[in-house]
């Protein structure tokens, strides 16, 4: 291993690298063909290794298997149908195919034991062209995957882009978004992407209270809430090395982080607070967001400490 190599995993095992392998879930159907396209844009974006999972969902009780249905031959015909898939999409991925009774813990046991630092998903079959939706093994995946999940957008395998060029993030102030905003700005600094953070105080509820509560000193307190957010925006995007432009402003987050979701390449939002530390779990917003994104969507696990 070079001291390059050895310099970047040192710096993955800190939260602060950009990907070095990326995980991505293929079923055979077409969001794991989505999930290739976008996955090989961020591979291509910060020089990482491809590796397709594809999980051979293996009945728990034994029974008489009928000849070509067996066990054997299923997981076969599994791996053929991904090595097609990477052969038309990513000639140098490598495949992985797990067998397991659920889903969504085999794609989890991949990654874990062969280290991928991401794991890429297609979006529910449901999602409208070009947008994003949260599908049913990757909200499963919530409160177990160790490391930051991407959905892609239904259809993006028939509009690839070349590279990544603007990378959005969505800012609160609070360590998980702290988290999104490190993790953003590596992959910007590694594909010479311009980063562009947004953070918006809910201009309905200030101080916890909503605001005709506190009125006339409401809009008081947004101002300073803004203020204290940029300041802090500002910073942890100095931090990251990238060359930045920071948005804060009054308004809905959701409507916010969707519109610059459909302005970017890649938006990268935090985990939830109340999501157990090292895991991934949307909150309230994010969760909107996922119910129609138009565009790309990177979730950060909630840090450790």
């Amino acid at each position: 291993m070079t001291s390059a190599s050895q310099a970047r995993r040192d710096d993955r095992s800190a939260g602060v690298s950009p990907p070095m392998l990326i995980g991505v879930g293929v079923d055979g159907g077409p969001g794991g063909r989505d999930a290739i396209v976008l996955s090989s844009m961020l591979a291509r974006a910060t020089d990482a290794e491809l590796m397709l999972i594809a999980v051979h969902v293996a009945p728990i009780t034994r029974f008489v298997e009928p000849e070509g249905l067996d066990s054997s031959s299923l997981r076969k015909q599994v791996w053929a149908d991904v090595a097609n898939a990477r052969d038309a999409l990513a000639p140098e991925a490598r495949i992985e195919v797990q067998s397991d009774a659920v889903l969504w813990r085999g794609l989890r046991h991949v990654v874990r034991f062969q280290h991928a630092d991401m794991l890429v998903v297609g979006s529910s079959s449901e999602a409208r062209e070009g947008h994003g939706r949260l599908g049913r093994h990757a909200r499963e995946l919530q409160e177990h995957l160790e490391r930051p999940l991407a959905i892609a957008p239904r259809g993006v395998q028939h509009r690839p882009k070349a590279r990544l060029e603007r990378i959005g993030v969505g800012f609160d102030g609070r360590p998980e978004s702290q988290a999104a905003v490190r993790l953003s700005g590596c992959i910007a600094v590694a594909a010479g992407a311009e980063l562009e953070a947004r953070g918006v105080v809910d201009d309905r509820v200030v101080a916890g209270l909503r605001v005709e509560a506190v009125i006339p000193k409401g809009g008081e307190i947004v101002e300073r809430e803004l203020a204290s957010l940029s300041e802090h925006a500002h910073a942890a995007a100095r931090g990251t090395g990238a060359q930045a432009q920071i948005d804060v402003a009054p308004g809905r987050p959701t409507d916010a982080l969707r519109e610059l979701c459909g302005q970017v390449d890649l938006l990268v939002i935090g985990s939830s607070h109340s999501a157990p530390p090292g895991r991934i779990m949307l909150g309230s917003t994010g969760e909107a967001l996922l119910r129609d994104a138009p565009g790309p969507v990177l979730v950060v696990p909630r840090p450790l400490a």
